[in-house]
């Protein structure tokens, strides 16, 4: 398969769990339908079309990375009547640096290749305030191969309850454990009259983040081996099959 390499930089960065509503926790990593938005901005077109795009070229995609810290932001809101429920809570990530994965043929990696190169429109980390950096790689040729040990990335399902007795050390009483979070979220969107913000989710599927403590999964996921020269080690990103 051919597959490109997108490295995302950015400032702040902010991907709301979408059940929260007076906390706004944010994911630690984009989720799957941010991507495919960045993919839409980047060629100019709305999140519906770029959700039909996306599906007719076939792509999949993986994701990585890591942030260098957060903290809460507090919002006004003028969305109720009463003021006492208008003040929420969004949670901000600082420093963001994600490494995304698209896999397909040719033609659609290099149609991704020149979209993520001369972008329509610009690429943000959630909000349109937190604009990103993209840097675009060269794209290669290469075969998916079982991963097993991860770290700072995302995979379908809860892989994270079938692990290993690698995952806690008792021995160590400062092993922080698993780090994982489980979330169900959209991966397609059905749109109301084609109407880009009148959308409902028709499709969900499981999500595991696993954080910055390395797991050993009992079964391996498929994915691929980046080795980046500012990495201390080498990536390892499991291909998400929604």
């Amino acid at each position: 398969m051919c597959i490109l390499h997108i490295e995302l930089r950015g400032l702040t960065g902010s991907f709301r769990v979408p059940h929260m509503f007076k906390y706004h926790r944010s994911l630690p990593l984009p989720p799957y339908t941010a991507v495919v938005g960045m993919f839409g901005a980047a060629i100019g077109k709305d999140m519906a079309t770029a959700q039909i795009l996306f599906e007719h070229l076939g792509l999949k995609i993986g994701i990585a990375g890591t942030y260098s810290g957060s903290c809460n932001d507090t919002w006004r809101v003028l969305t109720t009547k009463s003021p006492e429920n208008d003040v929420i809570e969004r949670q901000i990530l600082y420093k963001p640096l994600y490494h995304i994965l698209f896999e397909g043929d040719k033609f659609a990696i290099q149609i991704c290749e020149r979209a993520f190169q001369y972008p329509t429109y610009p690429l943000s980390l959630g909000r349109s305030d937190d604009l990103a950096n993209a840097l675009v790689y060269p794209l290669f040729d290469a075969k998916r191969e079982d991963l097993r040990q991860l770290k700072n990335t995302v995979v379908i399902g809860t892989p994270a309850a079938q692990v290993e007795e690698s995952l806690f050390d008792p021995d160590d009483p400062t092993d922080p454990g698993p780090c994982t979070l489980l979330y169900r979220l959209p991966v397609h969107f059905n749109f109301v009259n084609g109407y880009t913000y009148e959308r409902t989710a028709d499709k969900l599927c499981d999500f595991t983040f696993i954080g910055n403590h390395r797991i050993t999964l009992k079964q391996p996921v498929n994915g691929y081996r980046l080795k980046i020269k500012e990495a201390e080690e080498e990536l390892k990103i499991p291909i998400l099959e929604v």
